[in-house]
């Protein structure tokens, strides 16, 4: 099964306070830009997870219909909770939006879509190599002949990735939710790296000062795959996709910066 460290059962509340209150990520135009490509104005798009929406609303805004996919639950209740809030003010997301509890690398919905993402990383929480097989043997069978399969990762400051990795908890940031009157000052440790099996084992801790006073300390613990280039091509060749074009960023730079990009198509 699935690596269950990366649910955020206790945290995914204040993911979305975080990436709600943060400059928002340049991704959605570059998404976007695809979804017109292979949908038209409208048409069917596949999210591996989804986690609480965010690219997925953003999608059904503009006049997609997306299935999300998603294996906490925690993250899935909030997305349902920012739906209902939206098709209050827009009532045609209600029928755009299907969100649904599962495992990427184990679904079947026995149709097939002309664009299949993974936005943001959620491709490394799936670390067993099993796993991985089969959430691209998955996207294969879903993807129409012309469709075409996102997917984005981090690209490692070093290359080989080494024990100098790991440290002790460090700061992040501080953030003030007007909304709510919450503070929250994250922090993360890095506890560990299995090199041989190229998993980290980063913790994001959460000091939470609620308006009353009270405080709270949250620690989510994470495992994430990470590839180098190569190695993503050899993954997603070896399950019967091509590699059309890699980009670094979402305004298409070239290969060699911050992430991997990889815009995939069957191997028909």
């Amino acid at each position: 099964m699935e690596n269950k460290k990366n649910i955020y059962r206790s945290t995914a509340w204040i993911y979305d306070i975080v990436y709600r209150i943060k400059p928002p990520l340049p991704d959605i135009p570059f998404y976007l830009e695809y979804a017109k490509q292979q949908c038209g104005e409208s048409g069917e798009i596949l999210e591996l997870g989804c986690g609480t929406g965010r690219v997925a609303l953003a999608l059904a805004k503009k006049g997609f219909s997306v299935t999300g996919l998603d294996l906490s639950n925690q993250m899935l209740d909030i997305f349902r909770e920012k739906l209902a809030k939206e098709v209050s003010k827009q009532p045609e997301l209600a029928e755009r939006i299907k969100i649904i509890h599962g495992n990427m690398a184990d679904f079947s919905f026995g149709q097939k879509f002309p664009l299949i993402i993974v936005p943001f990383r959620a491709f490394q929480a799936v670390t067993a190599q099993e796993d991985i097989e089969n959430t691209l043997a998955c996207v294969r069978e879903h993807l129409t002949d012309e469709g075409i399969f996102i997917v984005n990762v981090f690209k490692p400051y070093a290359e080989p990735l080494d024990e100098s990795w790991c440290s002790d908890e460090s700061f992040i940031d501080e953030i003030k939710d007007e909304e709510s009157g919450i503070n929250i000052k994250r922090y993360e440790i890095r506890e560990r790296i299995d090199i041989a099996n190229q998993i980290i084992y980063p913790s994001l801790i959460y000091a939470v000062t609620y308006p009353d006073g009270r405080t709270e300390r949250l620690i989510e613990p994470l495992q994430m795959k990470y590839y180098y280039s190569r190695q993503l091509r050899a993954e997603v060749e070896k399950a019967g996709l091509i590699v059309a074009e890699e980009f670094s960023y979402y305004d298409k730079s070239p290969p060699g910066g911050r992430e991997i990009i990889l815009i995939c198509r069957r191997n028909n």
